[in-house]
């Protein structure tokens, strides 16, 4: 069978991709405005490049055609805190999925800790094992209501347990797999 994107509906396009490039990992991006701390999770997520170290992430609209809370906030204020979630904070991921009004935090309404680990960057989740902290650098236009995001690293955050001497680097991260999401090799809905 061969699928033509030219005769496919956006809702057919995500899910076959949505369903064929797995598993990626997600993206659960806290960001900050007006003392109100922004989580929210996105799966299209992945490494661009190392030198510079830039990742890119794909953020949508509101069905209102405004941007999502989390892609105004880095625009904003042109920094992000990007957090690795493992099998214990599922749930949270999935709470943290919810609609909510801008005046509303995720990390209050859902009890998600957080710490703030560098001054100039939002904070990160509290329970998490590694955390990327980011500067905006641009954004893609595709002409399209998502909008690709390229972030540089500026530092990252890991858990001493987590790093070996060689300094080879052991997570557990949550990756997502069509509608499902990949834990310790085992698929949750």
């Amino acid at each position: 069978m061969i699928l033509n994107f030219s005769t496919l509906d956006e809702a057919q396009k995500y899910k076959t991709m949505s369903n064929t490039i797995f598993p990626r990992p997600i993206a659960w991006i806290t960001s900050e405005d007006e003392n109100i701390v922004n989580l929210a999770p996105f799966s299209y997520f992945t490494p661009l490049s190392s030198e510079p170290p830039l990742i890119i992430v794909s953020i949508g609209h509101k069905e209102n055609g405004e941007p999502k809370d989390t892609l105004a906030n880095i625009i904003k204020n042109g920094v992000c805190t990007i957090n690795f979630a493992h099998k214990e904070l599922l749930q949270d991921l999935k709470n943290s999925a919810e609609p909510l009004a801008k005046n509303e935090s995720e990390c209050e309404i859902f009890n998600i800790k957080t710490k703030k680990v560098l001054e100039d960057f939002p904070p990160m989740v509290a329970d998490a094992q590694c955390a990327l902290f980011c500067k905006f650098v641009k954004t893609v236009e595709v002409g399209s209501r998502f909008l690709p995001t390229i972030l540089e690293i500026q530092q990252v955050y890991l858990t001493d347990e987590h790093i070996d001497l060689t300094g080879h680097i052991h997570l557990e991260n949550i990756g997502r797999v069509g509608t499902e999401y990949l834990v310790d090799s085992i698929r949750t809905k």
